[in-house]
């Protein structure tokens, strides 16, 4: 300092002006989701540079933005815990002020914190199934909704009505599960727990699927298992009756050239419990019926019925025709016959006209000869029937 007066001068001592970068946040807080009431990422700030002693306020918004925030009562320090008590989105952010200096103050990123509902079974395995042993069910499906994270599924098999206390399934991991084929009778009853992996999400559990497992119909009456029959003759039907199983029965006749139940030819329209065999054919087949049903895996296959065809049979030894005097004896009347089946029984017949129709039965004439009468003049005419 100077003045106009001679040698009047003076020097003030040293003032030092700090001048440092303006603060800075160098740890944003992060983003989470999480279930309700699971523990989202502690939201933390850190910041350098700047002077004075700073003050933390961080601030709650609807929206993804650092304007227009509420700030949060109580929340001044440079950590927040965020509460998880309502399902939705909330974005976060923290002003930092100093006190000296001219700093003022900076505001941090938002950090979106999501509350996710808990996961929910949104799709249940189907409630009941009934199936005949050997049978395999639909696969149990489940699905889920909300929660957050990766999902694992793990199924359980029951003996109660229950979705608690089940033995586990090894390897039955995935969203749907196919029971293998049942070989038992019974009630059985399965379910699934899907676990999520994020933030307090556990885990939610299926209702229970039902599986009725009943045995399989059962021939009740077989078929006539063999039946000789004349060509071109009346057969006895082939008739079956079934019961047990699940839902309507649906039949099928099959003809086979061998005595097994495999292999054969499916006879058209052969669709009832009962079927006639055509014996227009000389020769041996075989039948069998494959009785389906509505229910999955109720079938059940007949036991074979043998039909033989033999050729009608046919006279190989006519009666030989003879001309005698009253009181002689007439050339015996003898047939014979081949082919046919079963055991043959004879009656013969008179006629006074050369004809097979309109005779008169011979009493006790029920052999394969006959020894016709001379006592009396005239010509007669004689025929046998073989049955």
């Amino acid at each position: 300092v100077t003045q106009s007066g001679v040698g009047c001068n003076v020097t003030s001592a040293v003032s030092t002006v700090i001048i440092v970068p303006a603060p800075a946040i160098t740890t944003q807080p992060a983003s989470s989701s999480v279930c309700e009431n699971g523990t989202p990422t502690l939201l933390t700030v850190a910041y350098t540079n700047g002077t004075g002693t700073p003050t933390y306020q961080w601030f709650s918004n609807t929206t993804n933005s650092t304007i227009g925030g509420t700030a949060i009562a109580g929340a001044t320090t440079a950590s927040y815990n965020p509460p998880a008590t309502t399902v939705g989105t909330l974005y976060y952010y923290c002003e930092i002020t100093f006190s000296s200096g001219g700093c003022t103050s900076v505001l941090s990123n938002t950090a979106e914190v999501v509350i996710n509902p808990l996961p929910t079974i949104s799709t249940q395995p189907t409630t009941t199934q009934s199936i005949c042993v050997g049978g395999t069910i639909a696969p149990l499906t489940v699905a889920y909704t909300g929660g957050v994270g990766t999902p694992t599924y793990q199924w359980y098999s029951n003996t109660t009505n229950s979705n608690t206390g089940g033995t586990l399934i090894t390897g039955a991991t995935n969203a749907s599960y196919t029971p293998a084929a049942f070989t038992a009778a019974g009630t059985y009853y399965f379910y699934a727990t899907i676990t999520l992996s994020g933030n307090g999400c556990g885990s939610a559990t299926s209702d229970t699927a039902e599986v009725i497992v009943v045995a399989d119909p059962i021939v009740d009456t077989q078929a006539l298992a063999t039946q000789t029959l004349c060509q071109n003759s009346t057969p006895t039907d082939l008739t079956i009756n079934v019961s047990g199983g699940i839902g309507t029965f649906a039949y099928q006749w099959y003809s086979n050239t061998t005595n097994s139940t495999t292999g054969g030819t499916l006879i058209p329209g052969a669709t009832n419990a009962t079927f006639t065999p055509p014996t227009a054919t000389v020769g041996t087949q075989y039948y069998y019926c494959v009785v389906t049903q509505s229910g999955v895996g109720c079938n059940i296959t007949s036991a074979v019925s043998t039909v033989i065809i033999v050729p009608a049979p046919a006279i190989t030894t006519q009666p030989a025709s003879s001309s005698v005097c009253e009181n002689g004896t007439p050339t015996l009347l003898t047939v014979a016959y081949t082919n046919g089946t079963g055991t043959p029984t004879y009656q013969w017949f008179s006629n006074t006209t050369n004809s097979t129709i309109g005779g008169t039965a011979i009493a006790g004439a029920t052999t394969a000869s006959y020894n016709p009468p001379a006592t009396t003049v005239g010509t007669l005419y004689y025929y046998c029937e073989i049955t």
